[in-house]
């Protein structure tokens, strides 16, 4: 396991395993070559709120971008240049671009700052920045966790989904605290499917994650080979599934006579069951009212650890149930932590 105070122990042992893309899935620092660019919106109540998002997959399932509209006060973004979420697009926003993540913070007052972590190069220089100016620095959990997630910054608020993920991902750390606030990404998803009732008639299908680095391939190709010949189940390809070994993994599922589904079909559009070998796709899919389920013969003790802290059900047995999910939207709840109003 990755010792959890050290970055640079991370780092390490990301650079030791196969480059690849993701969220967690791709360089831990990605610096970018274009700049960076400061977004700034002014507001009327007295706090200044800094959200720092490095990629736009990130920020859409941490809801980054969804805590703006419940900051009541000025509000500044710091994302890499050409990466612009919709949701600073509107007139009320002025951006300027800037060398480094954070060039011109110092004079904006910020009074909290709000990240997805320091594993990318934005986070990075905003929490280093926020440590010297004494300014309060929160991480926003916006997946499932492994014992492979980035550690936290120090001295930091995490914002998780559940208390276990809580006393998870702070690992023991007496400078962390953690604030319970709930998945964005799940939320949504049940404001989304509400009063509407999924039509299963579909084909199964499994999500695959020959590009997952917290497992080797061979467990993930063997989880996607042995659930399909099960099911009957098509394969989808995940993100980053692109490189030789996988077009050749690809290729060796298809001459089993395993088809495939277009890596393009979104989760909501999804019109049978789906299983996977971890993912919070599997939790979506649960509030959606999607019948899902996890599968990985010989999984590691850590997977199993994690299907059983999220609930997730092996194939085979009943489905996964929805996680129980609180009224109050996350997003609003992390707008008034930042704000100093919970």
């Amino acid at each position: 396991l990755v010792q959890p105070r050290s970055l640079e122990r991370w780092q390490e042992w990301r650079g030791s395993r196969r480059r690849v893309r993701g969220i967690h899935r791709s360089r831990p620092l990605d610096v970018a070559t274009e700049g960076y660019v400061l977004h700034t919106r002014e507001g009327e109540g007295p706090s200044r709120i800094l959200l720092g998002i490095d990629t736009a997959d990130g920020a859409a399932h941490g809801g980054l971008p969804a805590v703006l509209p419940y900051v009541h006060g000025s509000a500044a973004v710091v994302t890499p240049a050409g990466l612009s979420p919709a949701e600073l697009s509107g007139p009320e926003w002025e951006h300027r671009r800037i060398a480094r993540p954070s060039a011109a913070l110092d004079d904006l007052g910020i009074t909290s700052l709000l990240t997805l972590g320091w594993h990318r190069a934005v986070g990075r220089s905003l929490h280093e920045w926020a440590r010297e100016a004494e300014v309060p620095g929160a991480v926003v959990q916006h997946d499932v966790l492994t014992p492979f997630a980035p550690p936290l910054p120090p001295d930091t608020t995490l914002l998780s989904w559940t208390a276990e993920d809580g006393e998870f991902h702070r690992a023991e750390r007496d400078d962390i605290e953690v604030r319970v606030v709930g998945s964005q990404r799940l939320w949504q998803a049940r404001h989304d499917a509400a009063g509407q009732e999924p039509t299963i008639d579909g084909q199964p299908v499994f999500l695959g994650q020959l590009a997952s680095i917290e497992l080797p391939r061979r467990v993930s190709l063997r989880a996607a080979h042995s659930y399909c010949r099960f099911a009957d189940a098509l394969y989808q390809p995940g993100p980053g599934e692109d490189d030789r070994l996988a077009r050749a993994a690809h290729l060796l599922l298809r001459r089993r006579g395993i088809g495939f589904q277009a890596t393009s079909t979104a989760l909501p559009a999804q019109s049978g069951p789906i299983a996977a070998v971890f993912s919070a796709d599997i939790l979506e899919a649960a509030v959606r009212g999607i019948p899902a389920w996890v599968h990985a013969p010989g999984a590691p003790g850590w997977l199993v650890e994690q299907w059983e802290r999220y609930g997730m059900r092996r194939a085979g047995t009943e489905p996964t149930p929805a996680p129980e999910l609180g009224t109050d939207e996350p997003a609003r709840l992390i707008a008034q932590i930042l704000e100093g109003g919970a």
